[in-house]
């Protein structure tokens, strides 16, 4: 029981500080978008402890939440899509390539044990307070990328979106059920709900606009 438990707990956290440091890189203040985040959070690391656990597709898991990261930034913060993936891509990797060197930093080498030992929730713990200490740092003193971000946004990108979440659902709900996994199935389609909900949202507002 533990072991699920301390799993959700740390890679939340974890997934949190990784989501405030890629909008902080890109000068978004990340505060307001916590609950959204955290939901999204949760289902990733819902997702990825299945997929750990019970099959031989935990190489999958980065991807999904990568995909799911660049969902979350285009419907909740408004982003466009093209942006929404860089932000997402460029934040995972500074997080990860910041873990690595706290873990040789503190333990002297890699391993893939660590995934599910106590060292391996301290890595989590020790790197997400300082990634979000780093990140406070940066908005404080207004140090990050900026630009246009409007100028990459195309003209339908609001159905290129909602078919994106469509298709995302679908092409996992028939990996997962032949893989005998409704649970992820269950967890995907609530994080499509929740991003069909903002997208749509977004497109309504976008249109009642003089």
């Amino acid at each position: 029981m533990w072991e699920p438990m301390r799993f959700l707990l740390f890679s939340t956290v974890e997934t949190f500080a990784a989501f405030v440091l890629m909008l902080t890189i890109f000068r978004v203040r990340a505060l307001d978008y916590v609950w959204p985040a955290l939901f999204i959070g949760l289902i990733m690391n819902l997702q990825s402890f299945i997929l750990r656990e019970e099959t031989s597709l935990a190489f999958f898991a980065p991807t999904i939440n990568i995909i799911l990261f660049t969902l979350l930034i285009t419907t909740v913060v408004r982003m466009p899509i093209i942006w929404a993936a860089i932000i997402s891509i460029t934040g995972t990797f500074l997080y990860t390539l910041f873990q690595a060197v706290i873990i040789l930093i503190l333990f002297g080498t890699l391993t893939t044990e660590m995934q599910t030992s106590a060292e391996g929730s301290l890595a989590q713990a020790v790197t997400s307070a300082w990634v979000l200490a780093i990140s406070w740092f940066l908005y404080k003193f207004k140090i990050g990328f900026t630009a246009d971000y409007e100028n990459l946004r195309f003209r339908w990108e609001h159905v290129l979106v909602v078919i994106l979440i469509v298709g995302v659902l679908a092409s996992c709900t028939f990996m997962f059920y032949f893989n005998n996994f409704f649970l992820s199935i269950l967890f995907i389609a609530l994080a499509s709900a929740m991003f069909l909900y903002y997208a749509l949202r977004t497109e309504r507002e976008y249109y009642k606009k003089p």
